[in-house]
Formats: C-alpha cells, sequence, structure tokens
C-alpha cells in the first residue's frame, strides 16, 4: 500500500491531536502562591478548622506568604479565671520547659515559664513604669490555668498594663491567652515587640490585638493596619477569639528582616504576615492589655514560650 504526502501528513495530526489530548492541564498549584509581600490582601476562599472550634486559612509553613483568607470561627466556652491568689511582683524564678509541639521543633531558648512558681519571673516587668507601683491593681497570679493551676491575670482597665520580657531583634514565641470578651470591634493589643523601654509612647511597637471583632496587626508609628480577614474593615469573617476560651497564640518578629508572622492554634495566619516593616531592633515582647478604642477586658496568659527557632503549641 502507497501513501500519499496528503494522507501522510493527516496521520501526523492526527497523532499530534492525541499526544495533546493526553497532557494533564489541571494543576491547582500554578500561578498562586505569590512571592510573600506586605502580607496584606488574602485570596483564595478555601478553609480548614482548627484547634478548639478556631476556623482560619489552610497555609503552609515555610517562610513565604501563602494565600487563603481566614473565615469566622465559632468556639466552645472553656472555665473562666475567677480567684486572684497571688500577686505578681516579679522576683520569681522561671520555670524552664524544653516542651515541643507538633509544629515546631525548638526550644524556650530566651525565655519560658508556665507560671507555677506563685511569684513573676524576675525577668517580667510590668509597664508603663510610671505605674509600677500600683501593679497590684492590675496584674495578679489566678487559680486558673492553661496547663497547671496558675496564670497571669490582667485587668485591663486603663490605657496600658502589660509585662515585658527582654529580646534579641528576632525571636519565636508562643504564648496561651484566653479574654473575658470576645473580640471586639474597637482596637486593643494583646502582645508586641517593641524597639524601647517598654512605656506606650517609646519607640516602634509591632502590636497584636483585635480590632472589627478579629484578630489584627498594628504598627504604632502610622497606625498601619493588617486585619485577618483581609482588610474589609467590618466585623465579618477574620479570626475570631470567642470568650472564656484558651488559643494557642504563635509569632515571629524578625526586626532587621522586617517580617512577621502570625498563627493560632498551629495555623498560620496568612493575611497577617508581613515581610516590609522594619528594619527594627526590637528589645522587649510584651504581653498584657492596652486599650485605644475598645471597652475594658480581662485577659489571661500562660505557658508563655520565646526562643530562636519555632516551638509549636505543646505545653
Amino acid at each position: 500500500m502507497s501513501f500519499t504526502a496528503r494522507s501522510f501528513g493527516l496521520l501526523a495530526w492526527l497523532a499530534l491531536a492525541s499526544l495533546v489530548a493526553c497532557v494533564d492541564v489541571s494543576d491547582s498549584g500554578g500561578g498562586a502562591g505569590g512571592s510573600g509581600g506586605s502580607g496584606g490582601d488574602a485570596a483564595g476562599p478555601g478553609s480548614t478548622s482548627v484547634g478548639t472550634g478556631l476556623t482560619t486559612s489552610s497555609s503552609v509553613a515555610g517562610s513565604g506568604a501563602t494565600t487563603g483568607s481566614a473565615t469566622t470561627g465559632v468556639t466552645t466556652s472553656a472555665t473562666t479565671g475567677a480567684s486572684s491568689s497571688v500577686t505578681g511582683t516579679g522576683g520569681g524564678d522561671s520555670t524552664t520547659s524544653t516542651s515541643t509541639g507538633s509544629t515546631g521543633s525548638g526550644t524556650c531558648d530566651i525565655f519560658c515559664s508556665d507560671f507555677e512558681d506563685g511569684a513573676l519571673p524576675s525577668e517580667v516587668q510590668f509597664f508603663p513604669e510610671y505605674l509600677r507601683p500600683s501593679m497590684a491593681d492590675y496584674v495578679t497570679l489566678d487559680s486558673t490555668g492553661h496547663s497547671g493551676s496558675r496564670s497571669v491575670k490582667v485587668s485591663g482597665t486603663g490605657f496600658s498594663q502589660m509585662l515585658g520580657v527582654p529580646v534579641p531583634s528576632t525571636f519565636w514565641g508562643r504564648i496561651y491567652l484566653k479574654g473575658s470578651s470576645a473580640s471586639q470591634m474597637g482596637h486593643n493589643t494583646y502582645i508586641a515587640a517593641t524597639t524601647a523601654d517598654g512605656d506606650p509612647n517609646n519607640g516602634e511597637h509591632i502590636r497584636i490585638g483585635e480590632h472589627q471583632c478579629q484578630l489584627e496587626l498594628n504598627r504604632k508609628s502610622d497606625d498601619a493596619e493588617k486585619l485577618s480577614n483581609g482588610g474589609m474593615y467590618m466585623c465579618s469573617g477574620g479570626v475570631k477569639l470567642a470568650a472564656d476560651t484558651w488559643y494557642c497564640l504563635e509569632f515571629y518578629y524578625n526586626g532587621p528582616g522586617r517580617e512577621v508572622r502570625v498563627f493560632v492554634d498551629g495555623t498560620e495566619v496568612d493575611s497577617l504576615h508581613v515581610t516590609d516593616w522594619g528594619p527594627y531592633e526590637y528589645k522587649l515582647f510584651k504581653f498584657g492589655f492596652e486599650k485605644y478604642h475598645g471597652a475594658e477586658k480581662t485577659m489571661w496568659y500562660d505557658d508563655i514560650a520565646l526562643g530562636t527557632e519555632r516551638m509549636g503549641c505543646g505545653t
């Protein structure tokens, strides 16, 4: 049998079409990740439920920013702290613990405490300094603990009631926290890293707290802000913390590298990842309550761990 040139061309075209039909073009990974950027707007509707009823976005634990926005979570109630027992005055010994979580392998080689010793560790100081003589009005060791029988109770009744621990310019941290009310519409701070002496009006403060009924990240100097719902100024979406519920809050502050990352119950909140705030030389890590536009609030803190590597949510 002989083939004409036209017949051969037709067969070649059919073979090529068959080959193209076999190519899989359904790869979902292309073009969605991005390069990190400032961590402002989040993309992608997918979400997974983690922790004690908290719903937040799925993410990658690498150093780059990922896509996907956090969504509303409904949590179950835990027992609230009711009685104040020992006034925290400083001077106690810090608890040395090297427990690790499933999402980190580091140790708390900067500072750690479960506050079970009956007094605040000597490294912990109250700020602002001019209110230190009346510290007992704001800070006590409470009989409710996350992992043990005690936690730090902070009565947020004024502008700023914060406890500070010295840190290097780059550090990882983990702390368990719960509040007497759910995430408020008003703007308030839970934790912060600062470049100055601990006074809330001095230096730069990179703050993690609440605003618009959700978790947020805020910079003091220019009031730049990242909302966990991706930037919509409304009480819709975002990572919401319920009242009387313990949460594991992790954070990564890299002052010279201009980077901040935030995790809740082991999952990164992608919309709170920034890579262009700085460079800064952090000196103190602070936790407690700082009230700007919100209502008064009581906060509890336990199982704090600060280290050079991520430690995860282990107790």
